[in-house]
């Protein structure tokens, strides 16, 4: 069994690539041929927060204590897409891949830990059982729980 995959689509612009690249992405100054990595950490939060809306009971809290990125190609101008999975669940946390998709080839893999935040409280809290059977039945075959 595979993990079900969320995919979202966007289009990159020539704007998007120019965007305060010299400011942002020191590796690359002046040339603004590929989208930045901090628009691509942003845009793989919109993919995240489409595949949590996705999930019922998950419209409260979650916060972003580990996050960690792989830039294996430039992203430039055209569609891309980003495909969100499960990989693991925790306690009060759980972990989602992000692969970033463009012209057929994995540009970026995100891996991003999301825990469940009480906000009022400041602190984190378990995932309520319903949250884990929900979670549960996104897990790959012989994916961590």
């Amino acid at each position: 069994m595979t993990a079900r995959q969320v995919r979202t689509r966007t289009l990159i612009t020539a704007d998007d690539c120019r965007h305060d690249a010299d400011d942002i992405d020191p590796t690359a100054p002046g040339y603004g041929a590929h989208l930045p990595f901090h628009s691509i950490l942003q845009r793989c939060g919109l993919a995240w927060r489409a595949y949590l809306e996705t999930l019922p009971g998950f419209d409260d809290g979650v916060i972003v204590p580990h996050l960690s990125a792989d830039f294996l190609a430039e992203v430039h101008v055209g569609p891309i897409e980003i495909a969100v999975s499960l990989v693991r669940v925790g306690s009060s946390s759980f972990t989602l891949r992000c692969d970033v998709e463009q012209d057929g080839a994995t540009a970026a893999r995100v891996t991003v830990v999301l825990v469940k935040f009480d906000y009022e409280r400041r602190h984190s809290v378990p995932l309520t059982a319903d949250q884990h059977a929900v979670l549960g039945a996104d897990l790959p075959a012989g994916g961590e729980s």
